[in-house]
C-alpha cells in the first residue's frame, strides 16, 4: 500500500511541474503585449534550414516535436515573466546549461534530461531590458545536438 501512495504522490508532483509550464505559457501566450509564435513537429519538418532567434533549427528538425516562443518588449510584462519562472522548478527539473551575460543581455540555457542522457527540453531566456524571450525546444535531442544548434549563437 505505501508503493502505490508513493507512486501516487510522485506523479502528482511531475504532473504539478508540467502543470506549472503550461499556466506559464497559457497566461502570457494569450496576454496582450506578448508576441506568441508556436511550430508543430509537421511545420518543422517542412523547413529544414530554419534558423530563430540566431539558432540554427534544420540540422534536428526530425528530432523536434515543437517549439514556442513567447517575447515582449514591455517592461512590466518582461517583469512578470521573469518573478513566475522560478515556479518552473528549473533548479529541480531542469539543470542550467549556459550563462551569457554580454552588454546589458543576459542568455540562460536550460534543458531537462531524460534517460540515456536524451535531452527532451530546452529552455533559452533572453533578457535584454526591455525585451524578454521565453523559448522552449521540445523532442528527443542529444548534448550534441544542443552543441550543434547553438553554435551560431553569440
Amino acid at each position: 500500500m505505501k508503493f502505490k501512495q508513493l507512486i501516487l504522490i510522485i506523479l502528482m508532483f511531475w504532473t504539478g511541474m508540467a502543470s506549472a509550464q503550461n499556466k506559464f505559457t497559457q497566461k502570457f501566450s494569450d496576454m496582450d503585449g506578448v508576441t506568441s509564435v508556436f511550430i508543430s513537429k509537421a511545420m518543422l519538418q517542412m523547413m529544414p534550414n530554419m534558423k530563430t532567434e540566431g539558432i540554427d533549427i534544420g540540422s534536428i528538425a526530425g528530432k523536434l516535436e515543437s517549439i514556442l516562443i513567447l517575447t515582449t518588449e514591455k517592461a512590466s510584462i518582461s517583469k512578470m515573466m521573469k518573478s513566475e519562472l522560478p515556479r518552473l522548478a528549473f533548479s529541480k527539473s531542469y539543470e542550467e546549461l549556459m550563462r551569457v551575460k554580454d552588454e546589458g543581455t543576459n542568455v540562460t540555457f536550460y534543458i531537462k534530461k531524460k534517460n540515456n542522457n536524451k535531452v527532451s527540453e530546452l529552455i533559452m531566456l533572453v533578457d535584454e531590458q526591455p525585451e524578454f524571450v521565453y523559448m522552449q525546444i521540445t523532442g528527443d535531442m542529444t548534448l550534441q545536438d544542443i552543441q550543434n544548434i547553438t553554435k551560431g549563437k553569440k
